[in-house]
């Protein structure tokens, strides 16, 4: 009976595949999106005021199976990025490599996600494929439960471009390149998309005493900032570097780090790296240079290029005119 249901299944994204629907050409309107991976709880304590303060929203792709547990974001924090304007995209449920699945499992990946997500009373067109991985057979199964699938492949969107492979660069630690990505795909009037996980702040520690605990308050004099300590990395040459999470105030270089539970504490040397900072300047760069760029979620992308919206299978395809 399994083999039997395997085989169905082949047949049906074997269909998929072949009946797809063309995508329209890209390189009309300068877009970006901002894809935050993974469901991290900074998305809601952090991101969601990042974005606000530029007027725009991002995109938190979810795994379901983390929903509520440590550091993750509980359904109300999904439901209060969902008031914001942010687009809610599936992750899967236990974040695999879809590409070394089974018919069978893929499947179940792509739709129980998808079901858990819209049980919280939230809308969910597309996903986002756990480490990019993905293949045509990944892609026709996604096709039965999305709009579209985001993978990597360090490249912009552009020309005729496979909804179910949507193009991706990381977002990296450094700006000027960040600008450049986005100063050409405003020449090229193409689609960036960027992506990255938890929003955090690296900085380089020194006078450690103590073993501070993973997720514990931590306070910082004089500054008066607050975080969440996540861990410590300690290099043969650079020494401690530090990631925290603020929760309110920024870090500073002097500043003493007081561990709330633990007791531990360290000074901060100097910055490494503030994605806060980073996010905040990359969204000004986009609104002051380029006001005719569009800061979009990947529903509002695809719906502005002219996208079909997502049919369950066997329903005819409707593709919108674009505006």
């Amino acid at each position: 009976m399994r083999l039997i249901m395997i085989v169905a299944l082949s047949v049906v994204l074997g269909a998929c595949a072949g009946n797809r629907p063309v995508a329209p050409a890209i390189g009309t309107i300068p877009l970006v999106s901002f894809v935050l991976d993974d469901g991290n709880d900074t998305d809601y304590l952090l991101g969601k005021k990042i974005f606000a303060e530029q007027g725009a929203a991002a995109c938190s792709a979810v795994t379901a199976g983390l929903i509520n547990s440590h550091y993750h974001l509980t359904p109300d924090q999904i439901r209060g990025l969902r008031d914001a304007g942010w687009e809610i995209m599936s992750h899967t449920v236990s974040h695999p490599n879809l590409k070394s699945l089974s018919l069978a499992e893929l499947d179940d990946e792509l739709s129980r996600s998808k079901a858990l997500l819209e049980g919280l009373g939230v809308t969910v067109n597309n996903i986002v494929y756990p480490f990019n991985k993905n293949d045509e057979q990944v892609r026709a199964a996604t096709a039965r439960y999305y709009r579209s699938g985001r993978g990597g492949t360090y490249a912009f969107n552009l020309g005729r471009t496979d909804p179910y492979f949507l193009k991706s660069f990381p977002i990296r630690h450094d700006l000027p390149l960040m600008k450049s990505y986005i100063d050409q795909a405003h020449a090229d009037k193409s689609w960036l998309i960027l992506y990255q996980h938890e929003i955090d702040t690296k900085v380089k520690v020194s006078d450690k005493q103590g073993t501070f605990n993973k997720g514990e308050t931590v306070k910082l004099t004089p500054s008066g900032a607050v975080a969440r300590y996540t861990t410590t990395h300690w290099f043969p040459i650079y020494g401690y570097h530090m990631y925290l999470v603020p929760l309110s105030g920024t870090p500073q270089a002097g500043d003493i780090i007081i561990g709330s539970s633990s007791g531990a504490s360290a000074r901060i040397d100097y910055t490494i790296y503030d994605e806060i900072s980073q996010l905040g300047e990359m969204l000004r760069y986009i609104r002051a240079t380029y006001p005719d760029m569009k800061i979009v979620t990947i529903d509002q992308g695809l719906d502005l290029l002219g996208f079909p919206k997502y049919q369950p299978p066997n329903t005819p395809a409707i593709t919108e005119k674009k505006p």
